[in-house]
């Protein structure tokens, strides 16, 4: 759950939006707001809220909707690119080295974003495509580490109808908003980072086109008023800025594959994979309590094990956990720093044979 403090200076901001006339006396911290949109129309949902009974599910949406959005009256920040992003991508080089070309598309972004007064996090539509496992949602969970901004994942694989996306009918007695305004509203940020995952993996038929909506939200124009259907009114969702990523190509209708550019992204080389698992390994030791326990550093004997394995990157982290499990287990008396061991990484074997990828 989402939980947001009282902003006294928001408040003062919007009562000044909202005036005919402008207090000289207004705090200069008030300027700090003016990246401020407004995304959803809090009259209206309490209008509508007022208007149905509070056992109707539109009652109850609204009702919802607003206590996410709290005292925000319904205007949400930009997220603002960092003074060294460009410098930042450069080194996200370091742990995503065959994510090269789309890291020059989002440097080329930027650069155009900070020609701008704002300097806005924003970026047309992407599509990463290529083989699973390579890191592509890893990549795009650092990327909205990198600029401050609220990420949203849906996964697509076996999703048949598109109210996941764009809400349910309010009449249905399931009827509620889709995922879209719910990372809006729960996020508090105009423009999060919202990846569509597997978007090859959708299923359904004509009656329940599961991409229906990306149909309206991935244009600018028409997204600013993109209506969901569990809340039935228009929301404002032309900041978010939409990433997808797909294995096949051919599977995806040509009408959602013009929305995107598309940049494939392929496995590791062997070269690459030296300094990929240097940087699985730092954010295992970031993001776990037992990691300080463990040198900073894999020894190249184990690197040129996980290399020979042929592991793809997603399973090469469960098992580089395993294989510190093991080290200290081997090292349960000494307090001191562990160190890993190329005899420590002991892949398990999945239906009679380990998950090869390759090098190429």
């Amino acid at each position: 759950m989402y939980t947001h403090e009282k902003n006294i200076t928001l408040n003062q901001y919007l009562k000044l939006k909202t005036s005919t006339t402008v207090d000289s006396r207004i705090n200069s911290n008030l300027e700090s707001f003016t990246h401020l949109i407004e995304i959803f129309d809090v009259d209206k949902m309490a209008v509508l809220q007022n208007e149905h009974s509070n056992k109707s599910n539109l009652h109850r949406n609204h009702q919802r909707y607003l206590s996410y959005l709290g005292d925000s009256a319904g205007f949400l920040p930009l997220a603002i690119l960092p003074e060294l992003i460009l410098d930042q991508l450069e080194q996200l080089r370091i742990g995503f080295p065959n994510f090269c070309d789309v890291l020059d598309y989002y440097q080329e972004q930027f650069a155009l974003s900070r020609l701008s007064e704002r300097h806005e996090f924003l970026a047309n539509p992407l599509l990463i495509s290529g083989p699973p496992g390579i890191g592509k949602t890893a990549f795009c969970h650092a990327l909205a580490k990198l600029v401050h901004t609220h990420f949203e994942l849906i996964s697509l694989s076996g999703m048949t109808a598109g109210f996941v996306i764009g809400g349910m009918s309010s009449n249905w007695a399931d009827g509620k908003p889709g995922r879209i305004v719910e990372a809006l509203a729960r996020g508090r940020i105009a423009n999060p980072i919202i990846v569509i995952d597997e978007l090859d993996k959708a299923s359904g038929d004509n009656r329940y086109d599961p991409l229906g909506p990306l149909h309206q939200l991935l244009e600018k124009e028409t997204s600013a008023n993109f209506v969901d259907e569990g809340l039935e009114i228009s929301v404002d969702c032309s900041h978010i800025v939409w990433i997808a990523t797909a294995n096949e190509l051919s599977l995806i209708a040509e009408p959602i594959l013009s929305r995107f550019t598309i940049i494939e992204a392929d496995r590791p080389t062997q070269n690459q994979m030296k300094n990929v698992l240097q940087s699985i390994y730092a954010k295992l030791r970031i993001n776990h309590k037992w990691g300080s326990f463990f040198s900073e550093n894999l020894s190249s004997d184990l690197i040129n094990r996980v290399i020979d394995s042929g592991l793809e990157p997603r399973m090469v982290q469960k098992e580089l956990v395993a294989a510190c499990g093991r080290s200290a287990l081997r090292n349960n008396a000494h307090n001191g720093m562990h160190d890993v061991l190329a005899d420590d990484f002991l892949p398990r074997k999945i239906s009679g044979s380990e998950i090869h990828i390759g090098f190429i």
